[in-house]
């Protein structure tokens, strides 16, 4: 089913506003307090061992400079954090790209020698693979599997800290290799959106900009895709009651998927996403173009084209969920069962 969803090709622009995570977490001055952010419990800030449930992307406020913005990756049905990472990057004004590629260089062995240097882990090595220096076994839990990993991508600086011995987990349950518990519906903030008609005023359009460049608009995203993960976690439910009563077979419950390929009503909508998508690119280009060019009311315009295209993009997703959540009752009303435990 996720072939309908078309909702994350671009979820590295968007994300949440800042939410319960502390910029003070990060230290009070982030580069120099990085390392200390990064332990068996919390991963800068964010407790490891407590369900996550909120946006995947979030801001950070001012005082986290360098830092940015927060990815956050948790399990897809348990809900455990996987890992944290931290990016750092120029705004678009501070020089040219070169010159922020540079910047981001010298971040980054700055980094690495403060890490290094902190002895907070004991072993150190570079993945030539990734081009990522990985720091590993933590020296209050040498028996821990949680690492830091510092990278750059461009122009930005990821700083990451993760628990290697999760990932495998993370997949499993990604491909609907394990069993989950009832999934809890996420209760993110509504998405704040802007007008169209604003971007005609050159002050209030950088205005817009500026907020979609800190995250302020990121929270479209965040909802989308927690909608999608809730939506596909409680198929994943309904098809495990239905095999834990006996009506099913794995065979019944693969054959039942894909003639959801079949529901015209389905296709319909996922017809309409695939008109959005060249859309969606189109935009997300369009963005970072008219600000090379110093067109600010048209890099408003395209900012809230994106919004508004991403809001549209998840009503339909919730339109075609609830499409499947309905014939998913409707076969256990034909086999005399219900879709409670």
């Amino acid at each position: 089913m996720k072939t309908i969803l078309i909702v994350s090709t671009i979820g590295g622009l968007i994300a949440q506003p800042f939410g319960s995570f502390r910029a003070q977490d990060v230290g009070p001055s982030a580069i120099v307090g990085v390392a200390n952010g990064c332990r068996p419990e919390a991963a800068f800030g964010f407790s490891m061992d407590d369900p996550y449930n909120g946006g995947r992307n979030l801001q950070l406020r001012e005082t986290a400079a360098p830092f940015r913005t927060i990815e956050v990756i948790a399990t897809a049905r348990s809900k455990k954090l996987v890992s944290v990472d931290l990016w750092a990057y120029a705004s678009d004004d501070a020089g040219t790209v070169e010159q922020r590629r540079e910047g981001a260089t010298q971040q980054l062995d700055e980094l690495d020698t403060l890490v290094e240097s902190s002895g907070r882990f004991a072993n150190r090595r570079l993945d030539d693979e990734t081009e990522t220096v990985i720091y590993s076994v933590p020296a209050e839990a040498p028996k821990s599997q949680l690492q830091m990993g510092l990278s750059k991508l461009g122009v930005s600086v990821i700083v990451s800290c993760f628990d290697e011995g999760r990932r495998q987990p993370a997949m499993d349950e990604f491909l609907g290799r394990t069993r989950v518990e009832r999934p809890v519906k996420p209760m993110l903030p509504t998405p704040v959106r802007s007008n169209i008609e604003d971007c005609a005023d050159p002050v209030r359009a950088e205005e817009i900009y500026d907020n979609f460049e800190l995250g302020g608009s990121y929270d479209v995203m965040n909802v989308a895709r927690s909608f999608q993960e809730y939506s596909e976690h409680l198929a994943q439910w309904h098809g495990q009651i239905l095999m834990d009563k006996g009506v099913w077979s794995q065979a019944d419950r693969d054959a039942f998927q894909i003639s959801m390929l079949d529901d015209q009503a389905i296709l319909r909508g996922f017809e309409r996403q695939l008109s959005r998508v060249q859309s969606m690119l189109e935009l997300t280009l369009e963005i970072p173009e008219k600000r090379e060019a110093g067109d600010a009311v048209g890099s408003c315009r395209a900012v809230v084209g994106l919004i508004d295209l991403l809001a549209d993009m998840d009503r339909e997703n919730e339109a075609q969920w609830a499409l499947s959540t309905a014939r998913y009752q409707a076969e256990a009303s034909r086999l005399g069962v219900t879709l409670e435990e």
